[in-house]
């Protein structure tokens, strides 16, 4: 499956009614999705940490997302505000992106 704007919303709405395949595929393409996001954003040393963040912090929202507006805007912002939050702590810690 690719993680398209369809799919990724069908999987998010069965997700949210607790079909938990339809949780772990929604994830497992979120996950392929967030990997090609962030590539060129940070170090290969920080692209599974960011990633693996910015689930939890899909996992933690999942519940806020509408069924009824598209998924992708939903999902980018999320990474955007993982990513942000990265960048603060590596800068904080005087490493490099």
């Amino acid at each position: 499956m690719k993680a398209d704007e369809a799919s990724l919303a069908r999987l998010a709405a069965l997700s949210q009614r607790g079909d938990r395949t339809a949780y772990a595929a929604f994830l497992g393409e979120c996950q392929h999705w967030l990997k090609r996001y962030f590539v060129r954003k940070v170090g290969a040393e920080y692209l599974d940490d960011l990633v693996q963040e910015t689930l939890l912090s899909i996992h933690a929202k999942l519940a806020s997302y509408d069924p009824s507006r598209p998924i992708l805007p939903w999902l980018s912002a999320i990474a955007r505000y993982r990513w942000v939050d990265q960048l603060r702590r590596i800068y904080k810690a005087g490493g490099e992106a």
